[in-house]
């Protein structure tokens, strides 16, 4: 089967190169449609002879290459993994939704509360995870107590930083990080911004790993953060993390885990290594794709 991959240029770039590497009885070949001139116009030409659209990010409402597809009648798989569920919500209230590619479409999500969320507007998904395990890095003990957070530049409210900002007044004792941006005006002085940076380093010297997004998909710093047997505070319940919905619950994790540290007794959490090892297993996770793909 020739299987087109649209949509998030992150994730399909990566995925078309894991699965055609995985399954070689297919193929699969990633279309920037949204951003290239030049892999619409290929889109285009080879569609005729495609098998399955597959569009990471979903949506309700449709755009070019989904209007196309639909029109030559092509098996539309399409994959929600975050924001996109807020963009169909508002789709929804504003009715912008297109009823036939909705009943056209094979919808996934990423993690179990994105399919809820789906659930409560009336559109029915199935999860099936994207991310991968691949990179095993041996994990460091804890040797210093610091903080990691990622953030998005422009996007600092949305990933929490008024909390993280109240965490570092809090505990003025303690090293604070943040990965994703350069800098912010009015920061407390036990606050370091990193800028991009190599994720897996930081967190290997790191202690404890907080997300704290207003919304929210299965963050690959998360896995990583848990491939490391890191802490995790997460405002959103997954295995072997520390569920936090307040900021009052955020501080008294963090002071819990600062003091088990210092008193010797926090270790690396090899359970929570192990899970992602046996849940994100590449071959594990690329052939529930493929079965969906192209049955």
């Amino acid at each position: 089967m020739n299987i087109a991959i649209i949509g998030n240029s992150y994730f399909g770039t990566i995925l078309a190169n894991k699965l055609r590497l995985f399954d070689k009885k297919n193929s699969y070949t990633y279309y920037n449609t949204s951003e290239s001139f030049i892999d619409k116009v290929k889109f285009i030409l080879k569609l005729p002879t495609i098998n399955v659209v597959y569009n990471i990010s979903a949506t309700i409402s449709g755009g070019g290459a989904l209007n196309l597809a639909l029109k030559l009648n092509k098996k539309i798989v399409q994959h929600f993994i975050g924001s996109d569920v807020l963009v169909a919500k508002k789709d929804l209230e504003y009715s912008y939704e297109d009823k036939r590619l909705i009943n056209k479409s094979k919808y996934l999500s990423v993690v179990s509360w994105l399919k809820e969320e789906l659930k409560d507007i009336g559109i029915a998904s199935e999860v099936k995870y994207i991310m991968v395990y691949e990179s095993e890095q041996e994990p460091k003990e804890f040797n210093k107590f610091s903080v990691l957070t990622y953030m998005s530049s422009s996007k600092e409210q949305f990933y929490g930083l008024d909390d993280y900002i109240k965490l570092a007044i809090d505990f003025p004792e303690l090293e604070f990080k943040i990965a994703g941006i350069k800098n912010y005006k009015g920061l407390p002085s036990n606050i370091e911004c990193l800028g991009w940076t190599n994720m897996l380093n930081e967190l290997q010297k790191s202690t404890i790993f907080i997300r704290n997004a207003k919304h929210d998909g299965l963050p690959y710093t998360v896995l990583e953060a848990l491939s490391l047997g890191r802490v995790v505070l997460f405002n959103k319940e997954f295995p072997y993390t520390n569920y936090f919905n307040s900021y009052n619950t955020l501080r008294d994790s963090l002071a819990s885990y600062y003091l088990e540290y210092c008193k010797n007794n926090l270790k690396v959490n090899y359970n929570a290594i192990e899970y992602i090892k046996q849940t994100f297993n590449k071959d594990r996770v690329l052939s529930q794709l493929v079965e969906v793909l192209t049955k």
